[in-house]
């Protein structure tokens, strides 16, 4: 499902206009966002929680090039799906 389905979808469930369904779903994301550039952990009860993780400065191997490589140290998003979720999903 692509966003602008998603927000079709909740203007038919909520009785309101794509417009207001878009910048709703666009306010909520962009929150997640800051919550996560602070650092800080998004929990959504029952869906899930996304969290940043600083992963380590490394040396890597291209195979293509036979020759090290130094890999720099980045920001990673994880997702973790909560066990109600994950239950509902596998029934």
């Amino acid at each position: 499902m692509t966003k602008q389905e998603m927000c079709t979808q909740l203007s038919k469930n909520l009785e309101i206009t794509r417009k207001d369904a878009k910048d709703t779903m666009n306010a909520f994301l962009e929150e997640i966002i800051c919550v996560l550039e602070e650092g800080n952990t998004y929990s959504h009860k029952g869906f899930g929680s996304f969290k940043t993780v600083c992963t380590k400065e490394r040396i890597g191997f291209n195979p293509a090039k036979k020759q090290k490589m130094k890999y720099p140290k980045k920001i990673r998003l994880k997702f973790k799906l909560s066990s109600v979720f994950k239950k509902e999903i596998n029934e």
